[in-house]
C-alpha cells in the first residue's frame, strides 16, 4: 500500500505569511480543519485563500465558526478546494467525511445566517448520514473543525469543549482518523478506542501536523 501524506492544517486566522514556511513539505493532500479565515470579507479572505492554493497538493476543506457562509463556498470552489463540509470525497484506498462549523450552545447563535454553527445532534446526523459512501474504503478518515468531547478538547480552564454527539459517532462507527482543530491550546493526539484523534494546531503561531498513512497511522509535529 502506497503511503499517503496529508499535511494537515488548521487555525491560520488570515495569517497568511504562516504558510511560507510549508512550501517545501513533501505531501499528497492538504487538509485544513477550518478557521483559514478571521470572519474576514471576501477581499481580505481572497489572497489567503489563494496563498493556500500555491502550495500546490489539492486541498480538503471544511469551515470553520470564523469563516464566514457570504464569503467561503464561492471564493474556496474558485481556489479549487475542495468543499467537505456535510459530505464525503475519495482519495485512493481513503475516504473522508467532513463536517465543519462548530455546536453553538446558545441556541440563538445558531442563527445566525452567517456562521457555520449547528445543534449538537446534527453533527451525528449528518457524519452518519454520509458514512455508507466511504464504508468500503480501506481508511475511513474524518475531518471536522470541533474536537469530539474529551479528546484534545480541552481548554486553559480545564473544561472539556467538545461535540458529545461527535464523541457518539466516533465511538459507534469507529473510524481510523480523525482531524481537527479549533481549540488552540489542546494539540496533540489521543485515542477513542480505535479511532486516531489529532488536533493538529494553531497555525496562526506556525503549528501543523504531516500524517502518514500506511499499514499504520504515524504524526509527525511541526
Amino acid at each position: 500500500m502506497k503511503p499517503l501524506k496529508i499535511l494537515g492544517l488548521a487555525d491560520l486566522h488570515d495569517h497568511v505569511a504562516r504558510l511560507e514556511g510549508l512550501k517545501n513539505i513533501d505531501a499528497d493532500l492538504i487538509v485544513f480543519c477550518g478557521d483559514l479565515h478571521n470572519g474576514s470579507n471576501r477581499e481580505e479572505a481572497m489572497p489567503v485563500a489563494a496563498a493556500l492554493a500555491r502550495l500546490g497538493p489539492p486541498v480538503l476543506i471544511v469551515p470553520g465558526n470564523m469563516d464566514h457562509k457570504d464569503v467561503v463556498p464561492d471564493l474556496w470552489s474558485e481556489a479549487g478546494f475542495i468543499m467537505l463540509h456535510q459530505t464525503f470525497f475519495r482519495h485512493g484506498y481513503c475516504g473522508f467525511l467532513g463536517l465543519g462549523g462548530m455546536v453553538a450552545k446558545d441556541p440563538w447563535r445558531s442563527r445566525d445566517p452567517a456562521r457555520y454553527y449547528h445543534r449538537d445532534e446534527e453533527v451525528y446526523l449528518a457524519l452518519a448520514s454520509a458514512y455508507p459512501q466511504i464504508s468500503g474504503t480501506k481508511c475511513k478518515i474524518v475531518v471536522v473543525h470541533q474536537p469530539p468531547w474529551r479528546a484534545q478538547d480541552t481548554l486553559y480552564s480545564g473544561q472539556s469543549s467538545g461535540s458529545v454527539c461527535l464523541r457518539h459517532f466516533v465511538e459507534e462507527y469507529q473510524p481510523d482518523l480523525l482531524l481537527c482543530g479549533h481549540i488552540h491550546e489542546d494539540r496533540g493526539e489521543s485515542l477513542i478506542r480505535s479511532t486516531r484523534i489529532v488536533n493538529v494546531g494553531e497555525l496562526r503561531r506556525g503549528f501543523a501536523a504531516l500524517i502518514i498513512i500506511e499499514e499504520e497511522i504515524s504524526v509527525h509535529w511541526i
